[in-house]
């Protein structure tokens, strides 16, 4: 079965009370869900700007904070299943329900993920929509567009998308789409007809 959604439930979430109506609304929607790194992935700045080690370690530490955080997410929605590698998602999305990626340490190994601050879980939700050939990529955040330019390079100029986004994605198969937390009551609307609810990126020019 195809996976036609990958979403990308950003780190900011963990603070809002909107968080478990999009648990909800999309459990039963047979797509994989990519955790930021929310609150853990804090600690793992803070900690890197107290004792000034590399980014190789950092990296490896935010790989294991968006673990945390999915954790977090199937213990608060446990009909959604947990996978760490694409196999594995497969398998567990032709149940029908949708799944957390929780990204493992092996991914320090792809010589394609650099090991910089630059690539957030927003370009990791776009390596990974990539490796499953799905046909969307939703990402839902806590801040507003406030610019026209919804390009890659325009989102990333707005802080919105990770600096590494637009390479991860531009030449990708998949749409890009942007939701705002507040879009939980339509989510399972947007996900059948993504132009009524969210926003889509635009590839940037030239």
């Amino acid at each position: 079965m195809p996976i036609t959604w990958v979403v990308k439930l950003g780190g900011s979430l963990a603070d809002s009370d909107t968080l478990p109506f999009w648990l909800d609304a999309l459990a039963d929607a047979n797509l994989v869900i990519v955790p930021g790194g929310g609150p853990f992935a804090d600690q793992v700045r803070s900690a890197q700007q107290r004792w000034s080690f590399g980014d190789e370690a950092a990296h490896a530490m935010a790989l294991l904070a968006m673990g945390q955080y999915g954790l977090m997410l199937s213990g608060l929605c446990p009909k959604l299943g947990i996978a760490s590698d694409v196999p594995a998602l497969r398998t567990s999305t032709e149940s029908g329900r949708s799944t957390i990626w929780l990204p493992g340490l092996s991914l320090m190994n792809d010589p394609g993920i650099p090991a910089s601050w630059e690539v957030t879980s927003d370009s990791l939700a776009a390596w990974l929509a990539g490796r499953l050939n799905a046909a969307n990529l939703l990402l839902v955040k806590s801040v507003a567009i406030f610019s026209d330019d919804t390009s890659y390079g325009g989102l990333v100029a707005q802080g919105l998308v990770d600096a590494a986004f637009e390479r991860f994605s531009a030449k990708a198969a998949f749409a890009v789409w942007l939701g705002h937390r507040q879009d939980h009551p339509r989510v399972r609307a947007g996900l059948r007809e993504p132009s009524h609810v969210f926003t889509r990126v635009n590839r940037s020019a030239g």
